[in-house]
């Protein structure tokens, strides 16, 4: 379960250059360093499986 009012978000506005925004609400940059890192794997996952659909969540209980 989630805790309450614990975000971490990151925006990537692709043109010309590419900018990257972070937003993050009681997230540790540890923390924030392995979200990243699972969001890596599991894009990369995808691509070794040959999927298009490149982000897939499961809720676990």
């Amino acid at each position: 379960m989630a805790e309450k009012g614990k975000f971490f978000q990151v925006r990537f506005v692709l043109g010309d250059q590419i900018q990257t925004h972070i937003q993050g609400k009681d997230v540790a940059p540890l923390e924030a360093i392995g979200l990243l890192e699972m969001a890596k794997d599991q894009i990369l996952g995808n691509l070794r499986k040959g999927t298009k659909n490149v982000f897939h969540v499961e809720k676990k209980e």
